[in-house]
Protein backbone atom coordinates (compact mmCIF):
# COMPACT_ATOMS: atom_id res chain seq x y z
CA UNK A 1 0.00 0.00 0.00
CA UNK A 2 1.02 3.39 -0.53
CA UNK A 3 1.20 6.25 2.23
CA UNK A 4 -1.66 7.81 0.69
CA UNK A 5 -3.81 4.46 0.70
CA UNK A 6 -3.05 3.63 4.04
CA UNK A 7 -3.79 7.46 5.53
CA UNK A 8 -7.16 7.30 3.58
CA UNK A 9 -7.89 3.60 4.67
CA UNK A 10 -7.24 4.90 8.29
CA UNK A 11 -9.91 7.79 7.92
CA UNK A 12 -12.50 5.42 6.43
CA UNK A 13 -12.16 2.84 9.02
CA UNK A 14 -12.73 5.27 11.95
CA UNK A 15 -16.53 5.65 9.74
CA UNK A 16 -17.31 2.65 8.42
CA UNK A 17 -15.19 -0.12 10.06
CA UNK A 18 -14.26 -3.31 8.29
CA UNK A 19 -16.23 -2.64 5.16
CA UNK A 20 -14.22 0.81 4.54
CA UNK A 21 -11.87 -1.71 2.27
CA UNK A 22 -14.33 -2.97 0.31
CA UNK A 23 -16.17 1.13 -0.29
CA UNK A 24 -12.58 2.41 -1.01
CA UNK A 25 -11.75 -0.61 -3.41
CA UNK A 26 -14.98 -0.16 -5.62
CA UNK A 27 -14.38 3.80 -5.51
CA UNK A 28 -11.07 3.50 -6.75
CA UNK A 29 -11.37 1.07 -9.22
CA UNK A 30 -14.98 2.53 -11.17
CA UNK A 31 -14.03 6.02 -10.81
CA UNK A 32 -10.20 6.50 -11.07
CA UNK A 33 -9.76 4.72 -14.40
CA UNK A 34 -9.73 1.32 -12.83
CA UNK A 35 -6.26 2.12 -11.06
CA UNK A 36 -6.17 -0.23 -7.76
CA UNK A 37 -6.53 1.38 -4.43
CA UNK A 38 -3.36 0.34 -3.03
CA UNK A 39 -1.40 2.75 -6.11
CA UNK A 40 -3.41 6.18 -4.99
CA UNK A 41 -1.22 9.04 -4.52
CA UNK A 42 -2.27 12.26 -2.87
CA UNK A 43 -3.11 13.41 -6.44
CA UNK A 44 -6.15 11.19 -6.21
CA UNK A 45 -7.54 12.24 -3.07
CA UNK A 46 -9.77 15.39 -4.61
CA UNK A 47 -12.32 12.54 -6.97
CA UNK A 48 -12.06 10.23 -4.65
CA UNK A 49 -13.51 11.70 -1.95
CA UNK A 50 -16.37 12.86 -4.15
CA UNK A 51 -17.20 9.56 -4.46
CA UNK A 52 -16.25 8.46 -1.53
CA UNK A 53 -18.71 10.81 0.25
CA UNK A 54 -21.37 9.95 -1.93
CA UNK A 55 -20.95 6.27 -1.18
CA UNK A 56 -20.82 6.47 2.45
CA UNK A 57 -23.75 8.24 2.57
CA UNK A 58 -25.76 5.19 1.96
CA UNK A 59 -24.07 3.50 4.96
CA UNK A 60 -24.28 6.61 7.29
CA UNK A 61 -25.74 9.80 8.28
CA UNK A 62 -24.96 12.77 5.71
CA UNK A 63 -23.04 14.46 8.15
CA UNK A 64 -20.86 12.46 8.88
CA UNK A 65 -20.21 11.24 5.01
CA UNK A 66 -19.31 15.04 4.44
CA UNK A 67 -16.75 15.01 6.90
CA UNK A 68 -15.51 11.64 5.57
CA UNK A 69 -15.49 12.74 2.45
CA UNK A 70 -13.86 16.56 3.54
CA UNK A 71 -10.76 14.65 5.69
CA UNK A 72 -9.93 12.41 2.47
CA UNK A 73 -10.00 15.90 0.52
CA UNK A 74 -7.79 17.17 2.88
CA UNK A 75 -4.86 14.79 1.64
CA UNK A 76 -4.71 16.19 -1.86
CA UNK A 77 -2.06 18.73 -2.77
Amino acid sequence: MSNTSDAVLGIATEYLGPAAITLLERQTKFHLGGLSFTDIGPEHCNELSRWVGLASAMFIEQDLAEELAEKIRRLSP
